[in-house]
């Protein structure tokens, strides 16, 4: 199983390889010092860190079916039919009081069209799209 430290330890190493790779030839060939090679690492680890934690999410929820947080496969949807509760671990702060629907869409083949019915005024409705940096 993928473990949050194994996550953590991958964005890491990924930060340090870009922290110590070979700069370009149009460069001089000189590595960087300590302190610009800790600035790149951050960089790194704030770029990388969102795609790795959401790739863990994505293979918690969809990819295996093993998981006990799996939901449902790519392009299917998946109505929780109770709130959150602290089993549910995958995400690490689900709300606790609110219904979710989950849908990991595939689009590399083609695009898809999601609709979602007429909501009540009275009632509140939120569709969240995110894409695999989480934006």
């Amino acid at each position: 199983m993928l473990t949050k430290r194994d996550l953590l330890r991958s964005a890491a190493a990924i930060a340090a390889g870009a922290a110590i790779a070979k700069p370009s030839l149009l460069m001089a060939q000189s590595y960087p010092d300590i302190i610009e090679a800790k600035g790149i690492a951050e960089e790194g680890f704030i770029y990388g860190l969102p795609l790795v934690m959401n790739y863990a999410v994505m293979n918690e929820f969809a990819v295996d079916p093993k998981s006990s947080q799996f939901k449902a496969p790519f392009n299917e949807i998946d109505n929780m039919h109770h709130v959150a509760t602290y089993e549910d671990t995958a995400i690490v702060t689900p709300n606790s009081d609110a219904p979710y629907s989950i849908l990991w869409l595939d689009l590399r083949a083609e695009p898809m069209v999601i609709s979602v019915p007429a909501v009540e005024k009275e009632r509140y409705y939120s569709v969240q799209l995110i894409d695999g940096n989480t934006y």
